[in-house]
């Protein structure tokens, strides 16, 4: 949070909705133009002539890059953003990104623009094709709250409390829809705007105190206890405190990749079936188990415990517990430490013996691998390369890859959009790297979702805000729904059965290395796993030394084929492993 301003006398609501985002804790304005939009821009630009503190309005030329983008930012900074389309037409251009952002938990204020409604200003077609009679209703589903601001509006209180409810637990996106009178309407000066934090941001505590006392009591007393956490990497505190409860008790822990919610080389992490254990605690997870493949066995004790125990947000959620809590990770696991530290003599023999047993399977965690390998690159290649070349600090992003053997260790590092809808990682490191500071980030990210991505806008946000990442492109000519999954559920079936399979495989493969270089980036094919590490280093001195966005375009065997001769065939160039383009 920063001082609040005061819009200057005359300023317009658009000002207001600036300052009070800026007090509030916006530093970027991800914004694609529109002509109900161009408020924004005047009001930024008054603002920074006038030395007042505004977001940063920064320019995106696709709407799905910039509310990605946006969630890059967040997740790095802690801190909310804004997004603003132009109309219904750029709200619905946000697209799947709408979905990432609410099961990532963003803190994104998601604007745009309404058409104007009066007769003098309705001096184009588009503008009575561009009206619906609800806009808000397009993205209902998947905000926690929308506002139409009017010209009655107080338009900083209405920005502070949209904000208020982003950042209350569980965070996520909000949407307002700003007419384009408005923005552009004069509003009464009556003080300093208000903020989010001014309105009061709830924060949670450690949950209910018998939840915790029974979680430490079972932790302590279980024959085989786990924790089950998708969402803990979100606050480094919780991270630390995890590692700290898992290596004090012995408990093993399953953890996802969304974030790096428990360090790599902990001797804690575990792939044991949950019917293994027979305590488990659910730590802000939204699916710690699918019951159609596993659950936990009849008699285990299970707690559920997070921002939202009982994952509200999800029409139908049958999975059972004893006892859940809503509460912060972080606080619940520092008070249940603080139950542990009473244990008695007994508990801590029984702790003292789990101990010394770390899972089996903790040891069973794919290894990064020795030297470069020989033959064509494999995703379990990739993901080997990438662990030798990754340092501590660097950002990784990534959708369809496994990154089990990617080793991250310090919190804050590895990213996974939350949702499912394709074409985040890119633009989400973008973000990321903006909001950073500059740290050195990674993308890594399959062909069709590179596409969905809109590539051509992401490398030039990158250029054009001095943000390069590196982007590992593993290509594999199509994508695993269309193929792999047509054969599993189609087993000998005819479609998956044609040498091209329609619907399945992107043939021919575009060139994604020369697109990159279309646009003045350095682009590489690789076609060889021997050349990953080099390629990769070559990546990091474009990034670095000369500034500019760096593609690989690692071409993998094809879905069912476990072939790539019918791809090298479609471009004369490629016709041997060694050629690379560089």
């Amino acid at each position: 949070m920063t001082a609040a301003a005061t819009p200057e006398p005359g300023a317009s609501a658009a000002a207001a909705v600036l300052a009070s985002a800026s007090a509030s804790g916006v530093r970027r304005l991800w914004f694609t133009s529109g002509s109900e939009l161009t408020s924004f821009q005047e009001a930024g630009a008054r603002a920074r002539h006038a030395g007042e503190p505004t977001p940063e309005i920064v320019t995106c030329p696709h709407e799905h890059v910039a509310l990605t983008a946006a969630m890059g930012d967040t997740m790095v900074s802690g801190r909310p953003a804004m997004t603003a389309a132009h109309a219904d037409l750029g709200l619905l251009h946000h697209g799947g990104a709408i979905h990432n952002a609410m099961w990532g938990d963003h803190p994104v204020l998601i604007m745009s623009g309404y058409p104007p409604t009066r007769a003098e200003s309705r001096t184009s077609p588009v503008f009575w094709k561009q009206q619906r009679w609800d806009q808000g209703s397009i993205v209902r589903q998947y905000v926690k709250w929308d506002y139409k601001l009017s010209a009655l509006d107080d338009p900083g209180l209405i920005v502070a409390r949209g904000l208020q409810v982003a950042l209350a637990p569980r965070r996520g996106p909000v949407y307002l829809a700003v007419p384009e009178e408005v923005g552009r309407h004069t509003v009464p000066v009556t003080g300093r705007v208000p903020s989010a934090q001014a309105l009061g941001v709830p924060v949670l505590g450690p949950g209910d105190a018998g939840v915790v006392s029974e979680v430490a009591r079972r932790l302590t007393t279980a024959r085989r206890p786990v924790i089950v956490t998708d969402r803990v990497g979100e606050d480094p505190r919780a991270v630390a405190l995890l590692a700290e409860l898992a290596d004090s008790l012995g408990v093993e822990v399953r953890a996802t990749r969304y974030r790096m919610n428990l360090p790599d080389d902990s001797p804690w992490r575990s792939t044991t079936p949950l019917d293994q254990f027979d305590v488990v605690v659910v730590l802000d997870h939204p699916v710690p188990w699918m019951p159609a493949l596993e659950q936990p066995s009849d008699d285990a004790w299970i707690g559920w415990v997070g921002p939202d125990p009982i994952e509200s947000r999800v029409p139908l959620h049958e999975l059972r517990a004893d006892a859940r809590t809503v509460a912060d990770p972080a606080a619940f696991l520092a008070a249940v430490l603080g139950e542990v530290g009473a244990a008695g003599t007994g508990a801590a023999d029984h702790v003292r013996q789990r101990r010394q047993r770390p899972p089996v399977d903790s040891a069973a965690r794919p290894a990064a691998g020795g030297g470069p390998a020989a033959g064509a690159p494999t995703p379990a290649l990739i993901a080997a390369a990438l662990d030798r070349h990754l340092r501590p600090d660097d950002l990784l992003t990534w959708e369809v890859f496994d990154t089990a053997a990617v080793t991250r260790t310090k919190p804050g590092t590895l990213f996974e959009k939350g949702g499912s809808s394709l074409g985040w990682s890119v633009a989400a490191a973008t973000g990321a790297r903006i909001a950073s500071g500059g740290a050195h980030a990674v993308a890594v990210t399959g062909d069709g979702s590179y596409l969905f991505g809109s590539p051509d806008s992401c490398l030039w946000l990158q250029q054009q805000h001095d943000a390069p990442v590196v982007t590992v492109v593993v290509n594999n000519g199509g994508y695993r729904t269309g193929t792999t999954t047509l054969a599993a559920h189609y087993p000998g079936g005819l479609a998956a059965a044609e040498p091209t399979v329609v619907g399945g495989h992107l043939t021919p493969s575009p060139d994604f290395a020369a697109h990159a270089r279309s646009q003045d980036c350095y682009g590489e094919r690789v076609v060889r796993a021997a050349d990953l590490a080099a390629a990769l280093d070559r990546a990091r001195t474009a990034v670095e030394r000369d500034r500019v966005p760096a593609v690989l375009d690692v071409w993998v065997p094809e879905h069912l084929t476990g072939s790539m001769e019918p791809r090298r065939r479609e471009r004369a160039r490629a016709t041997t492993e060694g050629n690379s383009d560089g």
